[in-house]
């Protein structure tokens, strides 16, 4: 078994990551809300108490979440995401962090719904959790101000989605989804 900081240590720096996602030509809107899902989930990860949580793998992982929108903006591009850095040899947690931050989590159902592999793709590590939830901190590149709560930005966030999709079945899922998340990680902050 690896240890965390020999784990840590085969894990990209910030600039190598960034350049990536510009050489990938992911849109710059994209790699700014990246940049901002980071600065919330290290934040975040800051914050908890009551658990161990590897930040530097959080921050890649914010930094890399999106990476699939290289080439679709659909729900596949968490999917996408795990392929891509699979493909070019990152460690399976960064692509887990991909394929897991998509409205809370996935069931089989939705995934087959949508035309992903038939699969669960719940966020399962602390890690998973605390990205997912921070990409949901963010309302059109406008991050988490400390004058609102968090449960505030996600119901912001998924009427935007109710707004544009309706309250559709895997909308009203992943918000149920993301609130249990919100509410396990605000229970290791204490």
């Amino acid at each position: 078994m690896v240890k965390e900081e020999e784990f840590t240590s085969l894990l990209p720096d910030r600039e190598f990551v960034l350049e990536l996602l510009k050489n990938l030509d992911v849109p710059y809107s994209v790699r700014r809300h990246s940049v901002q899902v980071a600065e919330i989930a290290i934040d975040i990860a800051n914050k908890i108490k009551g658990a161990k949580v590897n930040k530097k793998l959080v921050e890649i992982g914010a930094l890399l979440h999106d990476i699939g929108r290289a080439s679709t903006h659909g729900f596949g591009h968490a999917f996408m995401g795990g392929k891509i850095l699979r493909e070019r040899g990152f460690p399976e947690e960064l692509a887990r962090i991909c394929e897991t931050h998509i409205l809370g989590g996935l069931d089989k159902e939705d995934a087959k719904s949508v035309g992903l592999p038939e699969k669960d793709f719940y966020p399962v590590t602390l890690e998973e959790k605390i990205v997912c939830l921070a990409d949901k901190l963010t309302v059109k590149s406008r991050q988490i101000s400390v004058n609102e709560s968090i449960s505030k930005l996600i119901n912001k966030r998924f009427q935007i989605w109710f707004n544009k999709y309706g309250k559709s079945k895997i909308l009203l899922k992943g918000k149920e989804r993301i609130e249990k998340i919100q509410k396990e990680i605000e229970d290791l902050m204490q």
